[in-house]
């Protein structure tokens, strides 16, 4: 599969596009979304456009993570962090393999009213990405306990929980994703789609 078609080749929404954040650019829009109800697990509610500007700033100044925006149809849509566990907190609670690639998703507000099944569709995109673009071999979260939507997502595109672990800021479940395990999911969507 050529790596420029990996979107079409695997049925994902084309109208999903992610690019490299740009701080000086992005950060208000981001923040806004910071302080959504909803947000309330990215544990960034409390942080001002002045701090949030400065953490992302010195992220991208750094080795341990890439920050993504991503659009659909041209409109900023979602934010996506990757980061190789390794070099972070995490790395110390499981033995990192070669190609581990810890992954954060936040989707925005809608822009107009909501579209069924659109978080779904981009975290399909945000695995793909990993998978295709970013050569992971597999994709490690650790959200929160108790975001039970979340949970559920990651089910979705293929995620196994191996137990929990508590890091700074909260207890997590400990989840592995491989590429087979992702496409598998991909396969049941389009088996009970042609059904």
């Amino acid at each position: 599969m050529l790596l420029n078609n990996y979107v079409e080749a695997l049925g994902l929404n084309p109208w999903i596009d992610i690019r490299l954040l740009n701080v000086e650019k992005d950060i208000a829009t981001i923040h806004s979304w910071f302080l959504m109800e909803y947000a309330a697990f990215w544990n960034m509610q409390h942080t001002s456009l002045a701090q949030a500007k400065q953490i992302y700033s010195e992220i991208q100044q750094g080795n341990c993570m890439d920050v993504y925006l991503g659009f659909y149809k041209n409109r900023p849509a979602f934010l996506l962090e990757s980061y190789w566990p390794e070099r972070d907190e995490l790395g110390e609670h499981y033995p990192v393999k070669p190609g581990d690639i810890g992954m954060h998703f936040m989707v925005g507000p809608a822009a107009d009213k909501p579209i069924p099944g659109f978080t779904r569709d981009v975290l399909r995109h945000i695995m793909a990405f990993l998978f295709y673009q970013k050569k992971a071999q597999r994709v490690v979260v650790e959200p929160d306990v108790r975001n039970d939507k979340v949970h559920k997502l990651n089910a979705f595109v293929g995620f196994h929980y191996e137990g929990t672990v508590q890091l700074q800021k909260k207890k997590a479940c400990l989840g592995f994703c491989s590429k087979e395990n992702f496409l598998n999911t991909l396969q049941r969507v389009i088996a009970s789609e042609s059904i």
